[in-house]
């Protein structure tokens, strides 16, 4: 037997507002924008003054001048719908920032890009921080050129760069490990390019 019926007293719809209440509406747009007037709202949308004095006189709600909205300003959507809440900016969007991607190929950057990334991911006092791709895994770079220490840098031995963990030993030496590739070099023999702080591997 279907249990329909208990379904959909489970599930409860939003409600949308009517299609009136597009007077006060456009008046948080323009709230939104910072706009003082209809007009430079029209000017920003690209739409007629008398497609605007028709919605404003019929009172007609803009679900499209709301998303555009909500879009370029990131201001709540469910404010701009209904005036309710607050008018805070989406968080998100305020936590995302694009940074450098440089991929090492032989030795060298071989492309560098822009990518989003969530500042909340990055340590409050990384100023400069860069993403270098290296055998399939990811690397948060903080652009610096302190003396190397036990972790893992962005470094450059004769010329070639790579993503390394660095172990300093006694006598000014390093052991740079690479599997069984790992050796000991002086600590003069290393050029720092920057430290790694976070690292994002594929397991697949």
């Amino acid at each position: 037997m279907s249990n329909t019926s208990e379904i959909k007293n489970v599930i409860t719809p939003y409600n949308f507002p009517s299609q009136k209440g597009g007077r006060e509406a456009i008046t948080r747009i323009l709230e939104a924008y910072g706009f003082n007037t209809r007009q430079a709202l029209c000017d920003h949308l690209g739409v007629s003054q008398s497609t605007m004095a028709n919605r404003w006189m019929r009172d007609t709600f803009p679900h499209d001048w709301l998303i555009a909205c909500h879009l370029d300003t990131g201001i709540s959507l469910h404010w701009l719908t209904t005036g309710e809440g607050t008018a805070a900016k989406n968080e998100m969007k305020d936590k995302i920032s694009q940074i450098g991607c440089k991929e090492i190929s032989k030795g060298v950057f071989s492309s560098v890009s822009m990518i989003d990334y969530d500042l909340a991911l990055i340590p409050y006092e990384i100023n400069d921080p860069f993403i270098v791709k290296f055998e399939n895994s990811y690397f948060l770079i903080d652009d610096n050129s302190d003396e190397l220490s036990d972790g893992f840098w962005l470094i450059s031995v004769d010329g070639f760069m790579s993503v390394r963990e660095v172990f300093r030993i006694p006598g000014n030496r390093l052991r740079i490990e690479n599997g069984k590739a790992s050796y000991e070099c002086n600590a003069d023999e290393v050029s720092v390019v920057g430290c790694a702080v976070s690292k994002t591997e594929f397991l697949r």
